[in-house]
């Protein structure tokens, strides 16, 4: 075992990678945050880890926290040295094909926390096909090689098992000693921290009545129309809305922020009323949501919604900021159960209207309910199956018996999209 002897002599870690495939560096989005996270964490129980991604080491050793943590830039075709005194891994996105083929007896946890393969069916009018064929081959591979495998809620659960199903990875002897298959797969959401840094605000001190409204960062799957429908309704002068813009434009196309823009100015609200903040470093989250009054992120039903859990309501939850948000997905059953905040039927916007006056009429109303799910997202808490993978990293030893690969087919991209990308390139090259 390449482990690390601690200095009593008595006791071993083990040593486990952590791959991110988001850079880690003060500014960064949820994945990135959430590297971060279990690279200082994870060592309060016991595991030595080495943090991996794209980033250069200085930037993320610059953010602070990381104790004894050894951080290490991605190479790809050199993984093999960088990870040769790790015992196991933990690595999400792109970088996981990378190791589950360069390092194929190494034990792994795949990160499915982030449904991306779904995510990006959202962009293939501007990127047509292309992202769904890697993407479903890349889970085809991680499903048929991880041994482990990370999702945020039981909703995922459900459906990650279909996938691990076709994959062989249900099977007859993996069930045969945990029938539940809790080691083969477990929630392992975002969590909270027990406790906040000082409050160091980032926003303007307050204009006399104003009273500002979070959305957050615009993916194509919100729904910020019939927030903006809602806020034309309220009778409530002084509110500001606030969108982000997005840290890596280049790579998570921003159309629909294009359009809220255009709709906002056509309205006279676009620098006035509604107003687009910078991304800010990860470490400044929770000033801002301590900042504002309220966060709001209505969503359209989709697939996307089902399956995922909205990592800027934990951070909400936890710095103590009410929320709102549209019916669908795990948070917004959370919510609804523990009344932790205000749900309203998707694309209705009175009932969207009638909340915000609710929310910010009185704002400790959910408070308690609020406070309890958060608890239940303590770091300690809902890294328990990870930690159990980490202090020892196994083989599936029944994935090389059954395990297989599901075949990725897609038909060529359309015609017109094929030609509205050439004459993209012939105009980028002009």
């Amino acid at each position: 075992m390449a482990a690390a002897v601690l200095a009593a002599g008595a006791a071993v870690l083990t040593r486990v990678a952590l791959l991110s495939s988001e850079p880690v560096r003060a500014r960064m989005a949820g994945i990135g945050i959430r590297y971060l996270e279990l690279a200082r964490r994870l060592p309060r129980a016991g595991i030595d880890v080495v943090l991996v991604s794209p980033a250069a080491p200085e930037e993320t050793a610059a953010l602070g926290g990381l104790g004894g943590v050894e951080v290490r830039r991605f190479e790809r075709g050199r993984l093999a040295a960088l990870l040769g005194d790790c015992d196991g891994a933990v690595a999400q996105g792109q970088l996981a094909n990378d190791l589950v083929l360069e390092m194929p007896g190494l034990p792994v946890a795949i990160d499915l926390y982030d449904p991306w393969l779904i995510e990006n069916f959202a962009y293939f009018e501007t990127l047509g096909l292309d992202p769904y064929r890697n993407d479903h081959a890349t889970w085809g591979l991680q499903m048929s090689r991880g041994d482990f495998f990370l999702c945020s809620s039981e909703e995922q659960r459900t459906f990650y098992l279909g996938f691990l199903a076709a994959a062989g990875r249900v099977n007859p002897e993996r069930m045969a000693g945990d029938p539940d298959l809790a080691t083969l797969i477990a929630p392992v959401p975002f969590g909270v921290p027990d406790e906040l840094p000082p409050h160091r605000p980032v926003l303007p001190p307050r204009r006399p009545g104003e009273r500002r409204l979070l959305f957050g960062g615009l993916y194509d799957w919100y729904d910020p129309w019939t927030l903006l429908d809602a806020l034309a309704r309220l009778e409530l002068p002084g509110w500001t809305l606030l969108f982000i813009r997005n840290p890596n434009p280049e790579s998570t196309p921003q159309r629909l922020f294009a359009r809220v823009e255009a709709r906002c100015r056509e309205l006279g609200w676009w620098g006035a009323q509604v107003q687009a903040l910078d991304w800010l470093p990860a470490e400044r989250r929770y000033d801002l949501l301590r900042d504002v009054d309220l966060l709001v992120a209505p969503h359209r039903p989709s697939l996307e919604t089902r399956l995922s859990l909205r990592t800027r309501f934990l951070d909400a939850l936890a710095a103590g900021c009410p929320v709102v948000t549209s019916e669908g997905g795990a948070m917004s059953r959370l919510l609804a159960e523990h009344r932790a905040g205000w749900v309203t039927p998707p694309g209705d916007a009175p009932a969207l209207a009638r909340a915000l006056a609710e929310a910010l009429d009185d704002p400790a109303a959910r408070q308690d309910g609020a406070r309890k799910l958060a608890a239940q997202f303590r770091w300690d808490r809902v890294l328990e199956p990870l930690v159990a993978f980490c202090l020892n990293p196994q083989v599936d030893g029944t994935k090389d018996r059954f395990a297989q690969r599901p075949a990725t087919v897609a038909p060529p991209d359309r015609l017109a999209f094929r030609l509205r990308r050439l004459l993209s390139r012939w105009r980028g090259g002009a």
